[in-house]
């Protein structure tokens, strides 16, 4: 981890020194870091943990480097945990399958799905929408900087979801089932609500393993404001070490203490779609900085919504049809999600082997037809 965050603590302490008529002797050091550090080392943490608890949980070092180096969740999670991975690899659990695929039919539609979603949807928001705006925003009208905003939402969601699904579509054919990491989150009430449905194994290992280490709820309502803080400031760290990502985690732990704020004065609620509606564009707006590449970056951003060089609208800036239509389909049907799959699976199944998989092969030709050329890019690989 330190070759992910040392040019980051050079470069800040640098410039605190240059502000002080210092000069900083740090070296400059070209490392690259591997692709995943930041998962597999979040998992090795959960080992340390569980065997510091209960040291008769060791395992042998076989199974410390398959529980690590576990393929599908390698690069980018879900983040595993160590007594949930053993659980399934144990010889005597009751419902080992480990080796032996299962459930088929939910494997072969969570990888389609998947695919589709982060190689088709991703993929097109990424190259036409949001890539162009984000890269010379300028050059952009107001509505098509909202416009892009909108289209990262997306993006990151399809993007990060999708490959949630297709690796864990690959570990159901090898007996194994992943930690849920995504339950909807655009669906959220607030912001709490939204940690609960977003990347669900980093904030339940962000909660278990710093929020409540530094007292959680248990030491009076100010500090547990300050432990909601630093355990966001920590999770927007560990996606990446620029300060775009301190002020990223630092806007959503006082999203949540105002949350809580409100909530201890007694505020009413506010009706469901209100509530939905103001998060997601708050979630949105705070995309801005986890997307941009430096502070004065996403601050440029955010002025164009209100004074944009190029004025507030522009015909023929953006493929407002196509970004509609994809941030429709993604926010209609989430509500539905769960019900969607088990048609499908039931429909899977009444249709037998041949015809399904002359189905699945249909999907397949037409994401490989829609897919952009190349590799497409990845936006968790870097994390």
């Amino acid at each position: 981890m330190s070759l992910k965050y040392y040019e980051f603590i050079r470069e800040s302490f640098q410039a605190i020194l240059q502000s002080t008529a210092f000069v900083s002797l740090l070296p400059v050091l070209d490392w690259v870091a591997p692709v995943g550090v930041s998962f597999f080392t979040f998992q090795a943490v959960s080992y340390l943990v569980m065997v510091g608890r209960s040291p008769f949980l060791a395992r042998s070092w076989m199974d410390v480097m398959l529980f690590l180096s576990f393929w599908p969740t390698l690069f980018a999670g879900p983040i595993w945990r160590a007594d949930k991975f053993f659980a399934q690899t144990d010889m005597k659990h009751p419902a080992r399958r480990v080796g032996r695929p299962r459930q088929g039919w939910l494997a072969i539609y969570l990888i389609a799905l998947g695919l589709v979603q982060k190689v088709v949807l991703a993929s097109w928001l990424s190259a036409q929408v949001v890539d162009p705006v984000y890269k010379f925003p300028d050059q952009y009208a107001s509505v098509s900087l909202a416009a892009a905003m909108l289209g990262y939402s997306m993006q990151i969601f399809l993007d990060f979801s999708g490959y949630t699904l297709i690796v864990t579509g690959l570990a159901l054919l090898l007996g194994y089932r992943l930690p849920v990491n995504f339950r909807q989150p655009y669906l959220a009430r607030n912001l709490s609500d939204f940690w609960t449905r977003w990347h669900v194994s980093l904030s339940s290992f962000i909660r278990d393993y710093i929020y409540i280490p530094m007292g959680g709820n248990r030491k009076g309502w100010f500090r547990t404001q300050l432990n909601v803080t630093a355990g966001m400031l920590i999770s927007g760290l560990w996606h990446g070490a620029n300060w775009t990502f301190v002020v990223w985690g630092l806007l959503h732990g006082l999203g949540v203490v105002v949350q809580n704020t409100a909530t201890r004065w007694g505020m009413p609620e506010w009706p469901r779609w209100v509530a939905q509606t103001f998060t997601f564009v708050f979630v949105s707006l705070a995309w801005v900085f986890f997307r941009s590449e430096s502070l004065p970056h996403a601050l440029q951003m955010l002025q164009g919504l209100w004074f944009s060089p190029m004025g507030f609208w522009l015909p023929g800036q953006m493929p407002w049809w196509l970004l509609l239509g994809i941030s429709a389909l993604v926010l209609g049907l989430s509500p539905w999600a769960l019900r969607l799959q088990r048609m499908s699976l039931a429909c899977l199944a009444r249709l037998g082997p041949w015809r399904a998989g002359l189905l699945l092969a249909l999907v397949l030709s037409a994401v490989l037809y829609g897919a952009p050329e190349g590799v497409p890019s990845f936006i968790y690989y870097r994390f």
